[in-house]
């Protein structure tokens, strides 16, 4: 080998040696955490629990679910747009903290830009749903109440500016009605309160209220969404009411931006191998889950239409 092309080689082994290890394979080694924006019990928290589960012989280290309740999500997800982009911090994302509350109030964060999502797992409409002896027989009822008057009839939703809140501000434009919002920390507090009789009336996902439909306990008025579930053959659309709302509350798992693309693949394909397990399709089919996949970039560009959407409803 002449001078030339040894002094050559050595470059070229100086320079693989240069690329950091992440970018040849990347591997945990540490334990993942997922932040969960609400309280537990709600779909975000069973998300990340069931993925949690499923994932624990693909992925080699634990994975860890820690809710960080408040600001309907926005609270976990400023903490994962400020922690380092290395695949040890993701979070629940895709419904109010990035397609919602940003169209309330500035945020630290933009929902748009700080985030690399990992993958989308569903796609859940939303449900406005009264207690089984409620007086309001079905949507029209209850439509027809609110508009004898300002704050007639009320709802919860978990939490000011989250997804459900937009979908009441929406149903209130389209409508023509004022209703009462009655914020909460989670689902499984806005649930607890409808059963209880402090309000009116609640929205959620379908996961979160199959238990207490199935009990006869809670009774779902309309669906926010485009098509009717198959779960509930018998519960119209807003849009077969009459009121043209839809709004999808999107769940996936989140990075930091500039996540590293290696760190994305192996985060990706985990989950992915995740969702093929027995574990979680047994949690799909009994929770009633819109499952709804879709690699990170398809997810993006779903989180950008709806917190546009959102926002060109809101500015009406």
């Amino acid at each position: 080998m002449t001078t030339i092309n040894r002094r050559q080689a050595a470059l070229g082994l100086l320079a693989a040696a240069a690329i950091p290890a992440w970018a040849q394979e990347w591997v945990p080694t540490q334990p993942i955490t997922i932040l969960v924006g609400f309280a537990p019990g709600g779909s975000a928290d069973q998300i990340a629990r069931q993925l949690s589960f499923a994932a624990k012989n693909i992925i080699p280290v634990p994975v860890i679910v820690v809710n960080k309740a408040g600001a309907a999500g926005a609270i976990a997800a400023q903490a994962v747009a400020e922690a380092r982009p290395d695949g040890y911090t993701l979070f629940v994302g895709g419904g109010s903290e990035t397609t919602s509350v940003g169209n309330f109030k500035p945020l630290p964060y933009d929902p748009r830009k700080s985030f690399v999502p990992v993958i989308k797992v569903s796609r859940a409409p939303s449900i406005l749903a009264v207690r089984a002896d409620s007086k309001f027989s079905d949507m029209r009822a209850l439509l027809a109440e609110a508009k004898q008057g300002a704050e007639r009839v009320s709802y919860g939703s978990t939490g000011e500016g989250g997804i459900f809140h937009a979908t009441g501000l929406v149903l209130e434009k389209q409508a023509g009605v004022k209703l009462l919002h009655v914020p909460y920390k989670g689902a499984a507090e806005s649930m607890n309160a409808l059963l209880a009789g402090q309000v009116d009336s609640a929205f959620g996902a379908y996961e979160e209220m199959k238990p207490m439909i199935d009990a006869g306990r809670v009774k779902p008025l309309a669906l926010f969404s485009r098509s009717r579930m198959p779960a509930l053959p018998n519960v119209p659309t807003m849009i077969e009411v009459g009121v043209p709302v839809a709004l999808d509350n999107m769940k996936g798992l989140m990075a930091p931006a500039g996540l590293p693309a290696p760190v994305y693949r192996y985060l990706h394909e985990s989950f992915r191998k995740a969702m093929q397990t027995p574990g979680w399709k047994e949690y799909v089919a009994k929770s009633g889950l819109t499952e709804d996949y879709a690699e990170g970039p398809a997810f993006q560009r779903e989180v950008v239409e709806g917190y546009e959407l959102i926002g060109k409803a809101l500015a009406k």
